[in-house]
């Protein structure tokens, strides 16, 4: 069976705990980083888009490793790193009020963005 190019989720951890919720987002990495999968993913959970972000499962291991701020990965595999980028998209009053990486976003100093993520902390 083919591997869709695309998928779309729509709060898939929303309810859940933390654990099952850390397994959702680690299965959408797997598609993303195994099979080439485009996800996009809408949520509340600030932590699943930075999870998503953060992090990259590693081919060689089936681990997840950390990405650095300047896109390399702490770990060494035997296998190209995919490009991974994550773009972050805040909506506001039905528009699009900020569009750009996770290191954008927490270097933002738009008050809104400020605001926005202190409340999910």
């Amino acid at each position: 069976m083919d591997q869709p190019p695309v998928v779309f989720y729509d709060s898939p951890t929303a309810g859940l705990d933390p654990v099952t919720s850390q397994t959702i987002i680690t299965l959408v990495l797997r598609g993303r980083d195994l099979q080439g999968v485009t996800s996009l993913l809408a949520t509340h959970r600030v932590q699943d888009a930075f999870g998503l972000a953060s992090f990259r499962l590693d081919r060689a291991t089936g681990k997840l490793v950390r990405i650095q701020e300047n896109g390399a990965s702490r770990a060494n595999s035997a296998a190209p790193e995919q490009s991974t980028a994550t773009n972050v998209l805040i909506l506001r009053n039905g528009r699009v009020y900020f569009d750009g990486l996770v290191m954008s976003l927490l270097h933002s100093s738009d008050d809104y963005v400020k605001k926005f993520l202190q409340s999910a902390e």
